[in-house]
């Protein structure tokens, strides 16, 4: 029992295509180094997954003795186009490993990226039945509807709304 009221893990899709470069990277790299630090106080596993049109991997399973590796991986430039089914299917084949079952999926993007495939909406319904949670952070006000609706929270962040970043701040305490 004390096992299934443990905190599971966070999966982090980070997009880090061209639209995410200026204010939305910062936004984004912020938010990853605030799980981040959530993840070391609660001593939860954390994969993070930078994309564009491809993926990057970051697998932090003893996350105090990688800050070199952190800094590194947040300190990658944005550029290229968007494809965010790649990254969501390693965060899915993540999810069947022992270190990431039950994770929480956080993807953060700008959401200027074409749905997901049917294989991948079914995967990730498949997922949500084995109570994984699936959390978005979209930036900005251009998203895709037919995306985010594949997610159980969708968070906005528009730098134009002075309210936003208490919401957010909100709604990742929420989470965790």
């Amino acid at each position: 029992e004390k096992e299934s009221e443990k905190k599971g893990p966070f999966i982090i899709c980070v997009d880090s295509s061209g639209s995410m470069h200026g204010t939305p990277e910062t936004v984004a790299k912020t938010l990853c180094f605030a799980i981040l630090k959530i993840a070391i106080r609660d001593n939860r596993k954390c994969y993070l997954i930078s994309f564009s049109t491809g993926i990057e991997t970051l697998n932090l399973t003893d996350l105090k003795n990688s800050l070199d590796k952190i800094i590194s991986f947040l300190s990658m430039s944005f550029n290229g186009g968007t494809d965010a089914t790649p990254a969501m299917q390693e965060a899915l084949t993540m999810l069947t490993t022992q270190d990431y079952k039950k994770a929480d999926v956080i993807m953060v993007s700008d959401f200027i990226m074409p749905s997901f495939n049917k294989i991948t909406q079914e995967k990730i319904k498949t997922a949500k039945a084995n109570e994984t949670k699936f959390h978005s952070l979209v930036i900005g006000s251009s998203k895709n509807p037919a995306t985010i609706q594949d997610f159980d929270n969708n968070w906005f962040y528009d730098a134009n709304n002075p309210h936003s970043t208490l919401t957010l701040v909100k709604n990742i305490h929420n989470m965790t």
